[in-house]
């Protein structure tokens, strides 16, 4: 399956997810809450998780659930794009930005 395609159902799953859950958005996810894999795919947050609104970390909670669901060939696609996002000028990472609501405007 093609990269981009894994990436956009991803995000579009995520974004499907988070208007889903739209309610419980002010309950807090308590770090030790987290399974062991998710608390390995979010370990650079570990420091400043108790610090984050109630509703990014519940986006960074079904974000690491979703990341854990795809397949070993899904989730190394998943990490080259990000990084090669990381690697993008905040211009580029913009047109990205502008790029993918465009398209989801366009559905």
């Amino acid at each position: 399956m093609n990269p981009v395609i894994i990436i956009r159902t991803v995000l579009l799953a995520l974004a499907l997810t988070l208007t889903t859950h739209a309610a419980l958005a002010d309950k807090d996810v308590p770090w030790n809450s987290l399974s062991e894999s998710e608390q390995s795919a979010l370990r650079q947050y570990q420091g400043v998780w108790s610090g984050l609104d109630p509703a990014e970390q519940q986006k960074l909670h079904r974000g690491a659930r979703k990341y854990l669901e795809l397949s070993p060939q899904q989730r190394r696609a998943v990490e080259q794009r990000h990084h090669q996002f990381e690697k993008m000028s905040p211009r580029e990472r913009q047109q990205l930005h502008e790029k993918y609501r465009r398209q989801k405007q366009d559905r």
